[in-house]
């Protein structure tokens, strides 16, 4: 493992799938939660077939987690304005003879706007990467993401200093500013532009190729919800992917399954030729 420091003095730790021989760096942000582990099949596979891949993990979640969670200060978006970006800075000084491709899942996709050196990128792959406001859902649902943003998750931060949401959604449990931030931002129909200066915004910056998958049964990021923020990424070519489990000859994709071991005779190689190209 390698540990990174960024621009406010803390380190971040970071996994390297060496390819040899390897002119392109794949490098993964993950989805909110999700330690950098949950992409180890997918990043071996990656470099088997000849590109070298980094993982991470943001401030305060997996192996960047250092002293209790209650301490840790950042918020959602310092994990791309601070976290993001010193991987960036790290893959220019190690490879600097190597394009950059970046995967953003789910936030993970949402955080590359937030990385001023994400223009530098050769090629960005967004999957399942959405807008959280809670009105882009509908029926019940719509109304518990309501309920989510405005009572629950405050009331567990409230509580215990931090969002315990290992045990309520099996997601790594989440520093205090970044579940009152992502609150925040979802209740908001502009998400996180409603509050985060246009200054510190790279989306439109952003000329890269791009290619934005959704997948049909994922419930947490509804394809509308997909099309809104890859919408916003306007100065980049965009193509645009759907996947449908039955096409795949699987029953389920979900919001995680891309990744999952299931997925890699299917869906793998769909992924690895975006990132090839």
């Amino acid at each position: 493992m390698e540990q990174i420091k960024t621009e406010k003095g803390y380190f971040i730790t970071a996994n390297i799938f060496e390819a040899k021989g390897s002119r392109t760096i794949l490098l993964i942000s993950s989805a909110t939660g999700v330690k950098q582990s949950y992409y180890k099949r997918f990043s071996e596979y990656v470099a088997a077939s000849g590109i070298t891949v980094i993982t991470f993990d943001y401030s305060g979640i997996g192996h960047s987690l250092t002293g209790a969670i209650k301490e840790n200060n950042n918020q959602a978006s310092d994990w791309g304005r601070i976290d993001l970006e010193a991987m960036l800075q790290y893959v220019k000084e190690h490879y600097p003879e190597s394009r950059i491709n970046i995967i953003g899942h789910s936030i993970g996709g949402q955080l590359i706007g937030l990385s001023k050196s994400a223009v530098d990128a050769s090629k960005i792959i967004l999957v399942a990467a959405q807008t959280g406001y809670w009105k882009f859902w509908t029926g019940f649902r719509r109304y518990r993401m309501w309920a989510n943003w405005n009572i629950l998750f405050p009331a567990l931060v409230y509580t215990f200093g931090y969002m315990p949401s290992k045990k309520l959604m099996g997601m790594e449990n989440l520093p205090k500013h970044v579940a009152r931030q992502w609150c925040k931002w979802c209740m908001d129909p502009e998400y996180l532009f409603g509050s985060i200066p246009e200054a510190d915004l790279y989306f439109k910056n952003i000329t890269a190729p791009l290619t934005s998958i959704s997948i049909a049964d994922d419930t947490f990021a509804p394809i509308q919800n997909v099309d809104w923020l890859t919408e916003q990424y306007s100065g980049a070519e965009v193509k645009r992917i759907h996947l449908i489990p039955v096409d795949f000859g699987m029953e389920r994709i979900g919001h995680f399954g891309i990744f999952q071991e299931p997925s890699r005779a299917r869906i793998w190689e769909v992924l690895l030729r975006e990132i090839e190209r």
